[in-house]
This record gives structure tokens, C-alpha cells and sequence, in this order.
């Protein structure tokens, strides 16, 4: 891996950490975050994964239809 392969890695793990904390709250009853803000925190991370699958005829994660 390159520098910018583990820095790209270690932005997509804070985003999962970011959204699992933001739902985790949401879930509590916490009143510092909203559904709308988690989810939007969750989409931003599902948006990097995707970025980093390679899209192929055979790739499981390939969601397009």
C-alpha cells in the first residue's frame, strides 16, 4: 500500500467510526445528532467503500442495476 492508500484508508475507518457514533447516539435518545445527520454520516462512508470496490461483472458488492 501507498501513503495515500493507507490515508484513504484511515479517512473511510474515521467515517464508519463518525457514523456509528452518530447513530449509536440517535439509537440512545441522545439529543446531539439527528437521524438525518447519522444517515447522511453513514452515506458519505458507503459512498467512500464504494469508491475503493472495483467494479466488476462479478463483484457482489456491485449494487447497480
Amino acid at each position: 500500500m501507498t501513503i495515500t492508500e493507507y490515508e484513504y484508508a484511515a479517512t473511510t475507518v474515521r467515517a464508519l467510526m463518525a457514523a456509528e457514533v452518530a447513530m449509536a447516539s440517535v439509537n440512545c435518545g441522545a439529543a446531539n445528532v439527528t437521524r438525518a445527520q447519522a444517515e447522511k454520516l453513514l452515506d458519505d462512508y458507503i459512498t467512500r467503500v464504494e469508491q475503493a470496490i472495483p467494479w466488476t461483472e462479478i463483484n457482489p458488492l456491485d449494487r447497480r442495476s
